[in-house]
């Protein structure tokens, strides 16, 4: 059993019912008139995507991504020159997050530096080896299929993303897997596997974290992308999969009841209730470590605590139908069954009570969470 928390009470659910700045051409005016100058550059990778002799090596003409933070406003891409100092090379083009361009004539090995109007700057922590022509060869690599399991996938899930394929070819090739946010064209992580043999059916996995980063990357829409390491990169409609942090954990038919702050006798209803049948599956809306498994008469009934994978917050499952299916200490995967809805404790109705807790978190100094709500609602959505 948990200790007791100093002046709390656990949450008592009922059924309920549910529920001078403007921009410019991307120049922020304040409202006093001035121009506000945009944020510097953050440059936090450069990859090469064409015409390329690997993830980081390159030859004139080739294109490549820096990719990063505040980038719409980049002006010049400057490599080092072969004959000392820098070269420039115009962006072919500019988001917030990307800025493609093409590797200049007398460009040598160095980490790419790039400059907007304002003088701000930002080199890339990596370097980019540029070859001579000669040194990016593709050979007779053709790619023949490529397809993405499972279509949906999710942060530390049961099943990680992974990309089946298969190539033809005249000899073993070393084969580069680009993960490609879809819209932007991002590449957000690159590796290569070794001597993979043509003719044959190959599977690579990826574990959801961004390159250089030991985060996970955005929501959204990806595709795998598969080539020769020296040479191009090729996709197919099959590639493609979506990629998710959380997962709705109530996995059935639900509403929405009380909210944080609802009314309750002597304190204050600290989660989001999910109405649902009892015996509705629950999962793990976020994988990571069981930090408490416990039953509690009068308050939380059988309740269930995740500290959650690379977030610093704890999620609270309360008023499960009987003990949580994992143990305390044990490691569960984004969207592992937990547990049932059920009405245990000071429940009235068959409902899950969900709570969020900031670092360092429940029962630890941290405190509970109002965005619970908006997070619930938002992975309904996808989930």
């Amino acid at each position: 059993m948990a200790p007791a928390r100093r002046g709390w009470r656990p949450a008592i659910p009922a059924a309920v019912v549910g529920a001078s700045l403007s921009v410019c051409a991307g120049l922020a005016f304040a409202a006093g008139g001035g121009i506000t100058p945009p944020d510097p550059p953050k440059v936090t990778d450069v990859v090469c995507i064409s015409s390329c002799g690997g993830v980081h090596k390159a030859t004139t003409d080739s294109k490549v991504q820096v990719s990063g933070r505040h980038l719409r406003h980049v002006s010049k891409v400057l490599f080092t020159a072969d004959q000392g100092g820098r070269i420039a090379a115009d962006p072919v083009a500019a988001t917030s997050h990307l800025v493609t361009a093409k590797v200049p004539e007398g460009a040598a090995t160095g980490r790419p530096k790039v400059t907007d109007s304002y003088d701000n700057s930002s080199r890339s922590p990596t370097a980019l080896k540029i070859v001579g022509p000669g040194q990016i060869q593709s050979g007779n690599f053709k790619l023949r299929d490529a397809s993405a399991k499972p279509r949906r996938t999710y942060y530390y899930g049961k099943r990680n993303p992974r990309v089946s394929y298969m190539f033809t070819n005249s000899e073993p090739t070393e084969v580069r897997i680009d993960v490609v946010k879809r819209g932007n064209g991002t590449v957000v992580d690159s590796w290569v596997e070794h001597a993979q043999e043509p003719n044959t059916r190959h599977t690579a996995k990826w574990n959801g974290i961004r390159r250089g980063t030991k985060k996970p990357v955005p929501n959204g829409k990806y595709k795998f992308r598969v080539g020769p390491q020296s040479g191009s990169m090729e996709s197919t409609t099959d590639a493609r999969f979506k990629y998710h942090r959380f997962k709705f954990p109530v996995r059935g038919g639900h509403s929405y009841g009380d909210g944080v702050g609802a009314p309750r006798a002597g304190h204050t209803h600290q989660g989001q209730d999910v109405l649902a049948r009892c015996g509705t599956p629950l999962v793990a809306a976020r994988g990571g470590r069981v930090q408490w498994k416990a039953y509690q008469a009068g308050g939380a009934g059988y309740y269930l605590v995740i500290d959650g994978k690379k977030t610093g917050h704890d999620y609270v499952y309360m008023h499960m139908k009987g003990p949580a299916k994992v143990n305390r200490g044990q490691r569960v995967k984004t969207g592992q069954r937990v547990g049932t809805v059920g009405s245990t404790g000071a429940a009235s109705g068959c409902h899950l009570h969900m709570e969020e807790w900031t670092a360092p978190g429940w029962y630890e100094g941290g405190r509970f969470m109002r965005a619970i709500t908006k997070h619930l609602k938002k992975w309904d959505r996808w989930s």
